[in-house]
């Protein structure tokens, strides 16, 4: 079956990674397909914690399910990768603006569709592919350790904290100054 320009499949290897120095990241999911083509969706640090929340409660909805990816790893012979080598530039790259998480049962594999940012939001989604179980709670995993990979977070009130300069914590009516030493 032929697929649209943007129907990227089975995903073979996906990871979640970020781009520059804490505090001027970018960061962005990365795909690649079973035919080798590859996608960089570049994505807000919230959208990206909030689809590993996603994640992990679909992935709990779904653990009562008799939902098993048996299937997938015999007709594959090993797990797809989580990581790895992504080449750059890639096949598409375009900044997230939606984003939805779903399962199809009939193939046993989780759905993501992505919108860009620039593309009307009524129309289908620019971005579409398919992953097992494994791969979903592995970027899950990955999200977490790239989103805490990031400047400090004050105490009080969860701002973002940069080395050298002083915080001025709203919670303590302006007595108090967070400062982190570098």
């Amino acid at each position: 079956m032929a697929r649209e320009a943007n129907d990227f499949g089975v995903i073979d290897r996906l990871q979640a990674s970020s781009v520059g120095l804490p505090g001027q990241r970018t960061f962005r999911l990365q795909f690649i397909n079973q035919d080798g083509q590859s996608a960089a969706l570049w994505i807000e640090k919230e959208q990206m914690q909030a689809l590993g929340s996603a994640i992990d409660s679909l992935l709990a909805q779904l653990s009562g399910s008799p939902f098993v990816d048996i299937a997938t790893r015999e007709a594959q012979g090993a797990e797809p990768e989580v990581g790895g080598y992504f080449p750059d530039p890639p096949d598409i790259e375009f900044k997230i603006g939606k984003l939805a998480l779903g399962y199809d049962e009939t193939r046993q594999r989780f759905t993501l569709l992505v919108h860009d940012v620039e593309a009307d939001q009524d129309r289908p989604a620019g971005f579409r592919c398919l992953v097992t179980r494994d791969q979903l709670q592995g970027l899950a995993e990955q999200i977490d350790v790239v989103a805490l990979a990031g400047r400090p977070l004050c105490p009080l009130c969860s701002t973002p904290l940069s080395p050298g300069t002083a915080h001025f914590c709203p919670p303590s009516n302006g007595h108090a100054q967070v400062h982190l030493e570098e």
